[in-house]
């Protein structure tokens, strides 16, 4: 462990990218843990998880495989899910960060706090540290590799700042061609707002203008085997009196699916890709032989 005397902080967020490199992140960024105060409320700010918190880290990477995109049998994506190790990298980098430099590091854990929310917005934390920007489609994507799982660490480790992207990924040029024909995107016309879809928008020179969002609709959808569908058909169990229907409901395909989804494919909650799966951002990563 180094000592506080001969710390060089920018030295330190070399052996850090380094390390996190190594470890399998594809991306790695720091953002500033006041950056939050704007956008994240009280309570779920990197200072109110760890006092005199300096720095955030943030790692992604483990997207699903070029040949999940590809394959026709979406249910691939529910079962084979990737996103669980990027949790197991940002416990590492946590543990590297105490044992190396000496410095406090917490891992985000991937589940609910107060009031059924994140302990940190995960999404702002990658946007912040430059590891992304955010969509028309919702998620965080990256210019290079389009959609990331992404884990971040808070620190008191005064790491050397990255800041957000210069240059947002989302639209990408291929979009912004669509839109100037069409008045839509791809993730727009796929999955549109005012066809009971959940995406809405619109862009001007060059750069995404207004985003619409449906969580409530879209959740019914991304969520359907994930927890909610769990405590959904819970209660419906608990209330069925016949007993026959009960078991139905009990061991039947739909509670069978939501149980291997909610351990198997540890944090893969998603069951709706398809605004990214028609994304330009990162396609030629994702695309192969």
């Amino acid at each position: 462990m180094r000592t506080r005397d001969d710390f060089d902080a920018q030295q330190a967020k070399d052996e850090l990218q380094a390390f996190a490199s190594k470890s399998g992140a594809m991306v790695c960024g720091v953002a500033a843990a006041d950056a939050f105060d704007d956008d994240a409320p009280e309570g779920f700010r990197p200072t109110d998880i760890l006092p005199r918190a300096k720095t955030v880290v943030v790692v992604g990477g483990n997207p699903p495989r070029a040949g999940d995109w590809a394959s026709p049998l979406v249910e691939l994506q529910e079962t084979m899910g990737t996103s669980d190790r990027i949790n197991a990298l940002g416990l590492r980098i946590a543990k590297f960060i105490e044992d190396r430099f000496g410095y406090y590091a917490v891992f985000i854990p991937p589940g609910v706090n107060k009031g059924n929310r994140l302990f940190l917005s995960i999404m702002l934390a990658a946007e912040l540290s430059g590891c992304g920007s955010r969509s028309l489609a919702g998620p965080i994507l990256h210019p290079e590799y389009g959609m990331l799982f992404y884990s971040a660490i808070v620190t008191t480790l005064p790491f050397p700042i990255d800041g957000p992207m210069a240059v947002p990924a989302c639209p990408a040029p291929a979009c912004v061609q669509m839109w100037e024909e069409e008045a839509t995107a791809p993730c727009l016309s796929t999955c549109a707002i005012d066809h009971e879809g959940c995406l809405g928008g619109s862009l001007a020179d060059g750069r995404i203008a207004e985003r619409q969002y449906d969580r409530e609709r879209c959740t019914t959808r991304v969520y359907t085997y994930w927890i909610p569908g769990f405590q959904k058909s819970l209660e419906a169990a608990l209330n069925e009196e016949d007993k026959e229907r009960r078991k139905m409901i009990l061991y039947g395909s739909f509670f069978t699916r939501t149980l291997w989804s909610m351990t198997y494919s540890a944090q893969n909650q998603a069951q709706c890709y398809e605004c990214v799966r028609v994304c330009p951002v990162g396609l030629p990563y994702r695309t192969k032989k």
